[in-house]
């Protein structure tokens, strides 16, 4: 199965074609607000770099957040044109179980991924040690919150993401010992992890309609909030 998977929730593009469980082609850029511009060329580069036609994909596998309310409509829009233009099958994986995945197997007992969201703010979840078994929900709260939730589980727990480099000192006054916060490349989700992840669902059955699929926010993005409470003017 040849499948292409997307993610944009964050400040780098990832892009990887992958058949079954072999890595034929990843590209990763940062976009600096010029993603909708990119993208599209960059997939078709990739394609035509690793002779392929867009129409001899077999599923597509996108990236559903959190992060970038932006980037995110950005990326699951454009995968779903792909999905549903080409009738392909689409799944949806979360980025902070993407991320997980791309630095597991680790020594530690859990995985912490974790997105910058704002200031003092990330988005978070755990994971087994290789990733693919999520033992929380998604979820966005302090960072103080969300260490003291992880050190309640008394166990080695590995950080990764934004949100853990950006919080590298709090982590390990909070944790100790018992913290390994990844390198910065650990920051954004791996292709081959994004593959794997979405050819998990595929095999399994599990696939999303092209039509419904949308982003996974966590909590409302703030122009959304904004209109709801007031505090700017729905345009007629």
């Amino acid at each position: 199965m040849l499948a292409l998977a997307i993610d944009t929730s964050g400040d780098v593009c990832t892009l990887a074609l992958g058949r079954d469980r072999e890595l034929v082609s990843e590209r990763r850029f940062h976009h600096k607000m010029n993603l909708l511009r990119r993208i599209l060329p960059n997939i078709e580069e990739m394609l035509s770099d690793a002779g392929l036609e867009p129409a001899e994909l077999d599923a597509i596998i996108v990236a559903l957040g959190p992060g970038s309310f932006t980037g995110l409509r950005i990326g699951v829009t454009i995968a779903k044109s792909l999905a549903y233009s080409l009738s392909k099958p689409i799944v949806g994986v979360g980025t902070l179980d993407a991320l997980a995945r791309s630095v597991a197997p680790t020594a530690t007992e859990l995985v912490c991924p974790m997105i910058h969201a704002r200031a003092n703010e990330v988005y978070w979840t755990l994971t087994d040690s290789s990733g693919t078994a999520r033992l929380a929900e998604h979820e966005i709260s302090t960072v103080h919150q969300a260490l003291e939730s992880v050190a309640e589980r008394g166990v080695n727990v590995y950080f990764c993401g934004t949100g853990a480099t950006r919080n590298a000192e709090a982590i390990r006054h909070k944790l100790g010992n018992t913290a390994v916060v990844g390198e910065r490349w650990s920051e954004h989700p791996g292709g081959s992890a994004l593959l794997d992840l979405g050819l998990r669902r595929i095999e399994h059955g599990d696939l999303d309609d092209a039509l419904a699929l949308a982003p996974m926010y966590v909590r409302k993005p703030t122009p959304l909030v904004r209109l709801e409470t007031g505090e700017f003017e729905k345009p007629k």
